[in-house]
């Protein structure tokens, strides 16, 4: 019997709310069909006080038509979208599981880390997330999506061992011009690439960089360039100044390391060009079927 106190959107019932940020919200929803068809989804609203202001329901619609380019096992999949009373939503795949940010919280909270070869698994997944995103087209025309918010939160792990990269609010494509007015700079100050953030540019390397930072988190339970404000972790990744990861987790294969640490590069040039080159960097670290088994277990 359906709780009469599920909002209804359509033909959506709302069941409870994920979350919230500054454009939109998230619920976990049910979507009801004939012959007693339903699906749960992960749906995405724009926030009621921003529906009617043209620039961010552009950013909506932009996160839409990417989004629909995006057909790949390691992101969360586009199901619907539409607008219902003039409000704009996204129906998306509902992961059941947690994010990466509360695994390293429960790691942290119990003085752990998470084993390297559920790191290297991550890797490969989230890598090979962003080499299809990376080399995206529109009939046959390339547009080369940037995430730009690569981190912990946004890869999602599910109980059945998937690893899934979500959220492309934020993502654009690599033929907009590649420069940002000051004061518009997206994503997580900890996770951003020197270009980026002290000069707006960005480009697949911007990603993998966010992608080296959250896997040196992993293994060695801390991030590489933090300081004791945003100003000073920036200038400790412009500068390359961090503790090498050898030394912080012994325990990892080298190859994992070296894989890790050469997207660190402050100069972009010093890091793979593409993610596949990172992922032939991993080697032989991939045991899909026992590993996706452990990370099942520890999502439980």
């Amino acid at each position: 019997m359906t709780d009469p106190s599920f909002e209804r959107f359509g033909e959506y019932e709302l069941i409870q709310r994920l979350g919230v940020g500054g454009m939109a919200e998230t619920f976990e929803a049910l979507r009801r069909g004939p012959s007693g068809f339903q699906q749960r989804v992960c749906l995405k609203r724009i926030l009621p006080s921003l529906q009617t202001e043209p620039g961010f329901v552009e950013l909506f619609l932009r996160e839409a038509r990417l989004s629909a380019l995006l057909h790949h096992a390691h992101i969360a999949q586009l199901l619907d979208f539409g607008a219902i009373d003039d409000r704009y939503y996204l129906a998306l795949e509902l992961i059941d599981g947690i994010d990466l940010r509360c695994v390293l919280s429960y790691a942290h909270a119990r003085g752990t880390r998470i084993p390297a070869p559920l790191v290297a698994h991550i890797a490969y997944a989230v890598g090979s997330a962003l080499d299809f995103a990376h080399s995206a087209s529109d009939d046959s025309v390339p547009k080369g999506i940037v995430h730009r918010d690569v981190s912990p939160s946004n890869i999602l792990l599910s109980v059945e061992g998937e690893v899934k990269l979500a959220d492309f609010g934020i993502a654009t494509s690599m033929d907009v011009q590649n420069s940002l007015a000051s004061g518009t700079l997206k994503g997580k100050i900890p996770y951003m690439a020197p270009e980026y953030a002290l000069g707006g540019r960005f480009d697949a390397r911007s990603d993998l960089f966010a992608l080296g930072v959250t896997l040196y988190e992993c293994l060695a339970g801390t991030r590489p360039f933090d300081g004791d404000s945003d100003l000073l972790t920036l200038d400790n990744a412009r500068r390359g100044v961090r503790a090498p990861l050898c030394e912080l987790a012994p325990e990892a294969p080298a190859p994992l390391i070296v894989a890790v640490e050469s997207l660190l590069a402050p100069e972009p040039r010093d890091r793979a060009a593409q993610a596949g080159r990172f992922l032939e960097t991993l080697g032989e670290l991939r045991l899909v079927g026992p590993i996706r088994r452990k990370l099942a277990a520890l999502v439980h």
